[in-house]
């Protein structure tokens, strides 16, 4: 089997706080392979305008700006993991701005058959995140993408996912899936 290409992207504007903790946690659990984590605060993200420019000829999205580079990157890997804080029951600004983005791969398919997971930390756990776990879901199916399962963390101030007692094993056993699905 080749060597694995994970692409995490990081919906925190902290990159110090609970949702990167969760990621660096993960990824001491993945092994060997190509591991790409995007902190997506240090990208320019236009937001989508609708002109629909992507649903025509080439069938990507003609807003130049820092997600041309990431465009690149999540094509080339096997599994996208997708990590954002829950504000109000959703996403941050950041990742709604990169999923709004992923118009094109509606069209063009080149997310067919990929994988990916979620990193959720949110105030109040899992019974903050069902929305997003819901919309992303969606998003996976309408993109052909594979959705492996979600991490959630009672997690609000920085350190609070550290003092998760059960995080280690749930990010242990998501890893398992994502090694098991490439």
């Amino acid at each position: 089997m080749d060597s694995k290409n994970i692409v995490m992207l990081i919906g925190s504007p902290r990159k110090n706080g609970n949702t990167s903790t969760m990621s660096k946690m993960l990824a001491r659990n993945l092994g060997n392979g190509k591991l790409s984590t995007f902190f997506l605060y240090d990208y320019q993200i236009s937001p989508c305008t609708d002109c629909r420019k992507c649903k025509k000829g080439d069938l990507v999205c003609t807003v130049s700006d820092d997600l041309d580079e990431i465009y690149k990157r999540i094509e080339s890997a096997d599994v996208i993991v997708f990590g954002t804080p829950i504000y109000w029951y959703g996403p941050t600004a950041k990742m709604k701005l990169l999923i709004d983005r992923l118009r094109p791969y509606f069209q063009n398919k080149k997310l067919n058959g990929k994988k990916a997971a979620l990193l959720l930390p949110a105030g109040d756990g899992e019974k903050d995140c069902d929305l997003t776990i819901e919309m992303f879901k969606r998003i996976f199916r309408t993109l052909g993408v594979e959705y492996l399962g979600v991490v959630t963390s009672c997690a609000y101030d920085i350190g609070d996912a550290i003092n998760d007692a059960n995080l280690e094993e749930y990010l242990k056993s998501l890893s398992t899936k994502i090694i098991a699905g490439i």
